[in-house]
């Protein structure tokens, strides 16, 4: 019911597309692009929006624009007739019984949102992807010929059962995850680095809720964190997170090209200057994409490495590991910021990203080999049947971090984002302790005695008086 259905692409309407902002001109739009339904950029100015009449069912609105972006990311015409049954099928699920999609009410929706419609002039899926070959020596060579490897980015999600134990490994293997019980224990984690691994993006963590218990009295995150109600990519969380690039490589007066997969998510965005939006061909993504010739692999076996060595130690505490949302943000900062340069720069060079034949050797990494093996071992010495560990690192590598937009899905979006302070029910217990200035302040002193008695403590010693400094100003503000 909420999939485009084949009869939506025969109506005779004009379809729908975004009013270019005035910030815009017609040379940063291409033309095969411009005759789609363009996602959300060309926002007016703040006083405008104060003058525009707000929507009575504003919940049908953010539907019916979650929707609109979706089927834009699946170059679908949309017309007038469309989103007029759109517009009731989401009104009906959300129970809003006296709506009426009357003319008025989608002139005023395109309004707000800046809608227009206008003539097909073309389809931006005529490019032929069949040969991967032609990618490489066209698409691909043409971005190296304009942007430094610095200025190449490849971004792609990941899956990731932030808290499954290994002697849980058995029956979660190979889970597709779609829904029901074990999507609980899932995250999506979007990860960018550049070509010459000289720069990772900071990471975007996808949960289930805005809030969740655990993190009820965190001010600030190590990363950026956003939800849906599968804890999956949307069109609308990928917008939001290519606006924050685009501002922020706006501010360093930076372009860069983003090469990316085509999942339904990832929606075309116009006016972002700064960025180049590059898609790799269909279901080519195992021979072309970067981040997955190595670099999510080095990611979950380092996340897998934190979240064992702390089970060995509430093992040896006689206590029981509990893992909430907010203890797996910090094992995946640590863990991304674990992956180093020369892994990432060797799988670029590894799917034919390099400038020159000289740079198609791959680099001597020196990381050293993750000791699984190790504490797979320790933990076995300790009581537990642990499988092959090898299997506990791919346990989520054919976890779904997408899906096509149902009316369901979508609506369930727009109620999530208003129910901010909903909660699994099994992060409760994980809520974080309040922990005063003077609590930090002796935990502080607990490290400073405890490096006083180890070797090379003087550079250790710096540090902890440099967060000490930390603590006290904080306790000043």
């Amino acid at each position: 019911m909420g999939h485009l259905s084949a009869s939506h692409r025969w109506y005779t309407d004009s379809p729908i597309c975004f009013r270019q902002s005035k910030f815009d001109t017609p040379d940063d739009i291409q033309q095969h692009l411009a005759a789609k339904l363009c996602s959300s950029n060309a926002q007016i100015c703040d006083q405008e929006r104060k003058r525009q009449r707000l929507s009575p069912y504003e919940n049908v609105d953010k539907a019916l624009l979650s929707w609109i972006k979706y089927a834009r990311s699946q170059n679908a015409p949309i017309s007038w007739n469309v989103l007029k049954e759109k517009s009731l099928e989401f009104a009906n699920e959300l129970g809003e019984s006296s709506f009426v999609a009357s003319n008025g009410w989608l002139q005023r929706f395109n309004s707000r949102h800046n809608l227009t419609f206008k003539k097909l002039c073309g389809e931006a899926s005529d490019f032929d992807s069949s040969s991967l070959k032609e990618w490489k020596d066209v698409m691909l060579r043409d971005i190296l010929e304009r942007y430094e490897s610095a200025n190449v980015f490849n971004v792609d999600e990941c899956g990731l059962f932030y808290r499954i134990l290994p002697d849980r490994t058995l029956c979660f293997k190979g889970e597709k995850c779609v829904g029901g019980k074990k999507s609980k224990e899932s995250l999506t984690v979007l990860l960018a680095a550049n070509m010459d691994g000289s720069e990772k993006i900071i990471p975007l963590v996808i949960g289930k809720f805005l809030k969740p218990w655990c993190m009820k009295n965190c001010k600030s995150l190590p990363l950026f964190f956003d939800a849906n109600s599968k804890a999956w990519m949307t069109a609308d969380i990928w917008e939001k997170k290519l606006r924050r690039w685009y501002l922020n490589f706006s501010k360093q007066k930076r372009k860069f090209a983003l090469i990316e997969d085509n999942c339904t998510a990832h929606c075309t965005v116009d006016g972002l200057k700064s960025i180049e939006l590059v898609f790799l061909p269909p279901n080519s993504t195992c021979v072309l994409q970067p981040l997955d010739q190595g670099i999510i692999q080095n990611f979950k076996a380092t996340y897998r490495k934190l979240l064992l060595q702390d089970m060995i130690s509430s093992i040896d505490r006689k206590e029981q590991l509990k893992v909430s949302v907010l203890n797996a943000i910090f094992y995946i900062d640590q863990s991304w910021n674990m992956v180093s340069q020369k892994t990432i720069a060797n799988c670029f060079r590894h799917v034919g990203f390099h400038s020159s034949p000289e740079s198609e050797e791959l680099l001597e990494d020196d990381d050293e080999d993750l000791p699984l093996t190790e504490l797979a071992e320790k933990l076995r010495n300790r009581g537990y049947a642990i499988p092959d560990e090898n299997l506990y690192t791919k346990i989520d590598e054919d976890l779904a971090t997408n899906s096509e937009a149902s009316i369901q899905d979508i609506v369930s979006n727009v109620l999530n984002s208003i129910a901010e302070g909903s909660d699994d029910e099994d992060d409760s217990e994980c809520e974080k302790k309040s922990v005063s200035t003077s609590d930090a302040l002796k935990a502080i002193d607990d490290l400073r005695c405890f490096f006083t008695n180890s070797e090379a403590a003087d550079e250790h010693l710096k540090a902890i008086r440099d967060l000490e400094k930390v603590v006290l100003t904080t306790k000043k503000k």
